[in-house]
């Protein structure tokens, strides 16, 4: 067993909801579930799936909860080859079964609901009521406090050995929450110290949940508004605008990074007072505007010597926001950024 798969094994709070679920699903199918060496060091888990005469194997991702910001990122993950993967998860509500259905993602709930259509297998199971024991993320890193603090290290992961003062200084965080975060980074499996230095471990991973926990968790707490350029022409020549105090970021900093995006929605970052950022940008509060202004969190100096288009926010931010769209081609602009901007930064 290689080390990223002990890792994977080794994470009590997936290895738990897998454990239940394959239980559950014997109980009530009369079919066995076997985990084997995964060939994939991404995957969560690698199973057998036996049910009579009938055998299927799986790369398996686990999810305690799957809400419908997960969804783009877990079709992304699977891509064509989506018949070789299963989704379980201890909870799927049911407009989620329904679009993972849709896009032929197998997926199996802890209780047994489940949709697996493969060559040679077919069970769709819809009717059990959810367990009690359904939970989410727990843990300080993946609260509010620690989104902010994995966003400055996975920015720019020079930082994980930095003094705590400048981590807590980047994150926008307590100096006190640093010693705690970056111990439970380790006891999660994400990070490792050789020869005295730190390193990150399974950053995909680490990509792959920040995104989702940051439309859950982070991002609602930062919105300060919706609004509309008061002159159209503005809109057309936004690039034009200098960007002092805050950062484009979305569609438009997707765009800059890129070139390959047209901006139909624009989201800007900024530490600025609301109303002073109003006159500058000439916005008019607007409810069903395609502005959203949102409060910058992390410091300016994370962006040192990254050498972005002047005006874009960070990567990994613009990644997490196009990840939430539903179009094709915003996933796409996706992949170009964590491609040439989130792999050794």
């Amino acid at each position: 067993m290689n080390h990223e798969q002990e890792q994977n094994m080794n994470k009590p709070q997936e290895s738990d909801i897998l454990k239940d679920t394959i239980s559950n699903f014997s109980k009530l199918t009369g079919g066995k579930i076997k985990r084997k060496l995964s060939p994939n060091p991404l995957a969560d888990a690698y199973v057998q799936i036996t049910l009579g005469n009938q055998d299927c194997v799986f790369l398996v991702e686990v999810k305690n909860e799957i809400r419908q910001t997960h969804l783009p990122a877990i079709i992304q993950q699977f891509g064509r080859d989506k018949e070789k993967w299963l989704l379980v998860a201890r909870y799927i509500p049911a407009p989620q079964k329904e679009r993972l259905k849709a896009s032929s993602i197998n997926y199996l709930e802890t209780a047994g609901n489940c949709y697996i259509n493969v060559a040679g297998m077919f069970i769709y199971i819809n009717d059990k009521e959810v367990t009690p024991s359904r939970q989410t993320d727990s843990g300080k890193l993946w609260s509010a406090t620690g989104l902010k603090f994995l966003f400055a290290i996975l920015s720019k992961n020079m930082l994980i050995a930095a003094p705590y003062r400048q981590i807590a200084q980047v994150a926008g965080i307590a100096l006190g929450n640093i010693g705690p975060l970056l111990e439970e980074l380790k006891q999660g499996g994400y990070m490792e110290s050789t020869e005295g230095s730190l390193r990150l471990l399974d950053k995909e991973k680490l990509i792959r949940r920040w995104t989702e926990l940051f439309h859950a968790t982070l991002r609602p707490k930062l919105i300060k508004g919706t609004f509309r350029f008061f002159d159209k022409q503005q809109q057309d020549k936004w690039k034009s605008i200098p960007a002092t105090g805050f950062y484009w970021s979305g569609e438009t900093g997707a765009d800059l990074l890129t070139n390959y995006l047209e901006p139909e929605t624009f989201t800007i970052y900024s530490s600025e007072i609301t109303n002073e950022l109003i006159k500058q940008l000439k916005l008019i509060p607007d409810i069903e505007g395609n502005i959203e202004v949102l409060e910058q969190y992390w410091d300016d100096s994370l962006l040192k010597d990254q050498h972005l288009p002047e005006g874009a926010a960070p990567p990994l931010i613009i990644y997490a926001e196009l990840m939430a769209g539903t179009d094709s081609r915003t996933w796409e602009a996706a992949e170009k950024i964590k491609n040439k901007y989130l792999h050794g930064n």
